[in-house]
């Protein structure tokens, strides 16, 4: 969840940075001193309810841990919903409290999955952040997370959104990526086979070019092209990989390369070899 998680905090929330990853990365499923004395202090604060929810986000998911449903403690399970629920009452209390600022909606999202909301809240959950952080990739994916098929979705369900999301997208959105983060909760659960459809990699490629063509520069850049990389790796396409870990000038994120091994530093940098020798991956 890091990496994932760590996006989110880029978002501006009152001109301020949210660093909930700096205060949690030392403190795991602990509140970090000082923070409930500010949320005390300052209780119409929205930069303190909205750094608030999102250690409460990432406390849930410390929590949770990283196993299946089916193979985590029941405890473990009632303790992650509870946090997550005083995470949306944190939230929604920094929403009311400053209408324009996206992190809360960011962070709405992010948690919906464990929540189980339904497609219809997802959606709105993600119009709203829109409204507020038009085309902010690291927090748009948690959308397509929760509509896919290691939530309770589908692969086609969160591509359709997917579709509709790009019509209003502008050229060098770094959406167009959200179909490789859609396709990797399918290789999860289904494992390589599928990504041999010839549809599916007419999609990927497609994806592919509607991504801007430079070398990385923001959080959603990086992020976008690793992506796009690890899927070429994924399906065996070393020349389309090439390109994009290029333009990414050696900088990896934990995300998607953690499903493609055990040390997602050490694959990055094969799977980038591999791809400047043209070699069978």
């Amino acid at each position: 969840m890091a990496a994932h998680a760590q996006a989110v905090n880029d978002l501006p929330c009152r001109g301020q940075p949210l660093s909930v990853d700096t205060l949690t990365a030392r403190t795991g499923a602990s509140v970090p001193a000082g923070l409930d004395d500010w949320v005390r202090a300052e209780p119409g604060n929205p930069t303190a309810l909205a750094v608030r929810g999102g250690v409460e986000v990432i406390r849930a998911w410390e929590i949770r841990g990283g196993f299946v449903a089916r193979q985590t403690q029941e405890q473990r399970l009632r303790d992650f919903i509870t946090v997550l629920g005083q995470a949306e009452g944190y939230c929604r209390a920094a929403a009311q409290a400053d209408p324009r600022d996206p992190a809360p909606w960011a962070y709405l999202l992010q948690m919906a999955r464990g929540q189980q909301v339904g497609t219809d809240e997802v959606l709105r959950r993600r119009d709203e952040l829109e409204a507020r952080a038009p085309q902010h990739f690291t927090s748009q994916l948690h959308a397509a997370i929760a509509l896919g098929p290691m939530w309770g979705g589908s692969a086609d369900l969160a591509v359709d959104h997917i579709r509709k999301w790009l019509t209003s997208a502008p050229a060098d959105s770094t959406l167009p990526a959200l179909f490789f983060v859609v396709q990797f909760q399918r290789f999860l659960r289904e494992g390589r086979g599928f990504a041999r459809d010839a549809e599916v990699r007419a999609d990927g490629h497609r994806a592919a070019e509607q991504l801007p063509a430079r070398p990385c520069a923001t959080p959603d850049e990086f992020l976008a092209h690793n992506y796009a990389a690890a899927w070429f790796s994924l399906t065996r396409e070393p020349g389309a990989a090439n390109g994009h870990f290029k333009l990414l000038g050696g900088n990896a994120t934990e995300y998607p390369w953690t499903f493609l091994g055990d040390r997602p530093l050490a694959t990055f940098r094969g799977k980038r070899q591999s791809a400047l020798l043209r070699l069978p991956f």
